[in-house]
């Protein structure tokens, strides 16, 4: 027999209640008159009665599959070998290795297409350092993911931390 509130029920409270009664008022009515009867001390399995449910003694008894994947840190090199072309990070990394942090600081400036010798921002500068990071995102995308499955590969061969 279906769980819930059969839908005679329902209707003797909306008879009861008359026309103007709320939804949540007709509900409660009908469960009120299911409560009372006869039918639903008889359904069993019962939903309100606590002797009704049985405990269940132990743990399942299906074991639980494990995952045989293994996390592990790898290093995507095409968006890092991108981010490196870029002639404003050659610049920071430059200025770094001599020890000249204004030079490294007009690098990274100048990696978002800002020129702090001229005090603007330009869009050709902004193009040329965007544009090999975009083309390692994509090569990294399209190698890598989907089409090719280039890293799958690679971590099928046990290739330890390099992704494409």
């Amino acid at each position: 027999m279906p769980r819930g509130l059969p839908s005679s029920y329902i209707k003797k409270a909306k008879r009861e209640l008359g026309k103007g009664a709320s939804w949540s008022r007709v509900f409660k009515r009908a469960w009120e008159l299911y409560k009372g009867s006869k039918v639903y001390e008889a359904v069993k399995g019962n939903p309100g009665k606590k002797s009704s449910r049985k405990k269940k003694k132990g743990g399942s008894r299906l074991a639980k599959k494990k995952s045989r994947r293994r996390r592990s840190f790898s290093i995507p090199l095409a968006p890092i070998g991108g981010f490196l072309a870029s002639p404003g990070i050659q610049r920071s990394i430059k200025g770094v290795m001599a020890g000249n942090w204004d030079e490294a600081m007009a690098g990274l400036q100048n990696l978002v297409g800002w020129l702090p010798s001229k005090n603007q921002w330009n869009f050709n500068t902004f193009i040329q350092n965007i544009t090999p990071i975009l083309a390692g995102l994509l090569v990294h995308k399209f190698v890598g993911g989907k089409p090719l499955n280039l890293n799958r590969t690679l971590a099928r061969a046990g290739v330890p931390l390099i992704r494409i």
